[in-house]
C-alpha cells in the first residue's frame, strides 16, 4: 500500500516538468510517514518528501486524479497544497486522501498491492503549478503509465 501511495505522490511530482526547470530539481527521498482509513471507502495519507530545488519557488496545488487497474478505475486521489521553496534543498510534508470507487473494496485495494503488476496500473492527473512571480498554469495528463513514472523518478532520483 505505501509503495501505491509513492507512485501517485511521484507520478505528481513529473507532472510538474514544463512548469519550472524540471533538470534542477532532485527527489532525494518519498517515505509515506501514514495511512489512516477514513471510514470504509477511503485512505487518508502522510508522507514526506524530501527534495532539491536548484530553481525557482513554486507552489503546487488542486492535485487530484484518478488511479486504473486494467482500465478498471480503482479510486480518486486529492492532495493538499505543497509550497517549494526555491534554490533549497528540503523535506516537505504531504498530505491527501484516496478514496475508492463503487465496486473496490479496501479489501480489494490491499490485495492489489500485494500482487502489483505496475504495467496493469495507469493515471489521470490534473494539478495547477504557480512559479514565484508567475502566472498559474494547469496540468492534466491522461492515462500515465505508472511503469514510466517509477523510470522517470529513478533517473531523477538521488
Amino acid at each position: 500500500m505505501a509503495r501505491f501511495l509513492k507512485i501517485i505522490l511521484l507520478a505528481v511530482l513529473v507532472s510538474l516538468a514544463g512548469c519550472v526547470n524540471m533538470n534542477r530539481i532532485r527527489v532525494t527521498s518519498v517515505h509515506v510517514d501514514s495511512i489512516t482509513p477514513v471510514g470504509f471507502r477511503a485512505v487518508s495519507v502522510a508522507a514526506s518528501v524530501s527534495l532539491s530545488n536548484g530553481s525557482a519557488g513554486f507552489s503546487v496545488y488542486d492535485v487530484e486524479g484518478t488511479v486504473k487497474n486494467r482500465s478498471r478505475e480503482i479510486g480518486e486521489f486529492a492532495f493538499e497544497p505543497v509550497e517549494v521553496r526555491a534554490r533549497t534543498s528540503g523535506t516537505y510534508s504531504v498530505t491527501g486522501q484516496l478514496s475508492l470507487s463503487q465496486g473496490v473494496s479496501v479489501l480489494d485495494l490491499l490485495s492489489m498491492a500485494q500482487n502489483m503488476d505496475m504495467d496493469d496500473f495507469t493515471m489521470d492527473i490534473s494539478l495547477k503549478v504557480k512559479a514565484k512571480g508567475g502566472a498559474p498554469r494547469k496540468f492534466a495528463i491522461k492515462d500515465i503509465p505508472v511503469r514510466d513514472v517509477i523510470n522517470i523518478m529513478k533517473t531523477r532520483t538521488v
